[in-house]
């Protein structure tokens, strides 16, 4: 789901698994799965769907939505045929639950401005709190 959510536009050519983990900045959400504090969900209709994760990340290897070492990163990918059917939002909601549970009192993530998902995620209080490269980081207080 890592590929869905790093290639989420559909005009655009889409990579590959093999892309993905040779890209450190993609790699690290998913590489040595599960670490201590990671905690995931998995949306399945016969076959996955979508998934959503978080994950901590420290100060010397930030993901794209790092606030600070404390908050954990969420990231998702829901496959295309999916989208726009509440599977993001199904997913979105089972992970706050799991990080309550968990813990943890914020959750961030990195979105670019024009990606339909920042809807979803404003819907669920997120908030801006930066800018990277084009991409808007988000926090949520839980």
């Amino acid at each position: 789901m890592l590929v869905e959510a790093a290639f989420w536009r559909p005009d655009r050519l889409r990579g590959g698994v093999d892309d993905v983990l040779r890209e450190p900045a993609l790699a690290h959400y998913v590489t040595g799965w599960p670490r201590v504090g990671d905690l995931g969900v998995v949306a399945e209709v016969e076959h996955p769907v979508g998934a959503a994760w978080l994950r901590l990340f420290p100060a010397d290897d930030p993901g794209y939505g790092f606030v600070d070492a404390g908050t954990p990163e969420v990231a998702m990918g829901v496959l295309p045929a999916w989208r726009g059917r509440g599977v993001g939002s199904d997913l979105l909601d089972a992970l706050i639950v799991a990080a309550r549970d968990a813990g943890s009192v914020t959750l961030s993530l990195s979105v670019e401005p024009d990606n339909s998902a920042r809807r979803l995620y404003e819907r669920f209080d997120f908030h801006q709190v930066g800018e990277v490269d084009g991409s808007l980081t988000m926090l949520l207080r839980l």
